[in-house]
């Protein structure tokens, strides 16, 4: 029985998502716009320490990226990993169910 392991980078993204609040917050930035780690607590109605922890999460997994600015941490998906990750992903999944 052949044994395939999935690449580190591919399974970080998995577990980032693997979380409704870490889905939700994705799902904040459909209209393109950036938040504060603020914003993003209020938007899906966590306190800002489980929304940074969240947040922190999907930054190391390459799903979101962050700028500073002043005191404002202002985040974003980082829409080429994401689409690169999925490609791979869906790639993977062709290849195993055919």
């Amino acid at each position: 029985m052949n044994t395939i392991t999935f690449a580190p980078e591919l399974l970080n993204f998995l577990k980032s998502l693997a979380s409704e609040s870490r889905l939700n917050i994705l799902l904040l930035f459909l209209d393109g716009q950036e938040r504060t780690v603020n914003q993003i607590a209020e938007a899906i109605g966590l306190g800002q320490p489980a929304t940074s922890e969240h947040l922190a999460v999907l930054k190391q997994a390459g799903v979101l990226m962050a700028r500073k600015e002043g005191k404002e941490v202002y985040y974003q998906p980082n829409r080429d990993k994401v689409l690169t990750t999925l490609d791979k992903l869906s790639s993977l999944l062709r290849n195993c169910c055919k």
